[in-house]
């Protein structure tokens, strides 16, 4: 009775065993798959998540790039507006006397006008003359534009800038507008090719907006 007993619960004890040991077989893998231990496929997913994650920051980065390279490209269309802006500004004050150190139409001076003008689209012009010429690249009377400054010395011989004034209007390779404020006839537009501009032209500068 007692072997009888004795064999049963080994029996059962085998049974028992035999159950805990198949519920421990990997349930993870499927059928077909190579079979990899619980850690192995819990390492597995937590480096698919970082993968995910970087990807994803990735992305942001790239787009983030494309949108700031996007917001630096300067629209040319703008561009033409603001020196239309600053043209039709200082042509506002045609016939305004001139008045050294001057910024409203009581009197203006050449630098002054400018420096006025440019304020119309929150663009600051440093105040004299000599430093206007550094504000910008240099360019050649051939390839001047709507909104280049010109600057002049006192005289033939003279290379120490003294005066400015802006192209406002190119109409051929003889003939190009541009507005300054002359000492004796106030804010006026002359041709830059007459004679007397010619003599004393020292540079072009388009300015850096």
């Amino acid at each position: 009775m007692k072997t009888l007993s004795t064999t049963s619960l080994l029996f059962i004890f085998f049974l028992i065993l035999m159950a805990s040991c198949q519920s421990s077989q990997p349930t993870f893998s499927k059928r077909g798959e190579t079979y990899r231990s619980a850690r192995e496929i819990a390492a597995a997913k937590r480096q698919a998540r970082r993968a995910n994650k970087n990807g994803g920051r990735a992305s942001e980065t790239l787009a983030s790039k494309d949108r700031t390279s996007k917001t630096r490209i300067r629209n040319p269309r703008n561009m033409e507006q603001n020196v239309a802006t600053v043209i039709k500004t200082a042509r506002s004050y045609t016939g305004t006397p001139y008045r050294w150190g001057g910024t409203t139409r009581v009197g203006m001076d050449c630098s002054g006008l400018l420096c006025t003008s440019f304020e119309s689209i929150n663009v600051t012009l440093p105040r004299t003359s000599d430093e206007q010429s550094r504000f910008g690249k240099e360019v050649k009377l051939k390839h001047l534009k709507e909104g280049d400054l010109v600057f002049f010395g006192a005289n033939r011989f003279s290379r120490e800038v003294t005066h400015v004034g802006m192209v406002t209007e190119v109409i051929s390779d003889k003939e190009v507008k541009f507005i300054h404020a002359s000492t004796s006839l106030g804010v006026i537009e002359n041709n830059l090719y007459s004679d007397h501009y010619q003599r004393i032209f020292i540079k072009a500068v388009r300015p850096s907006i």
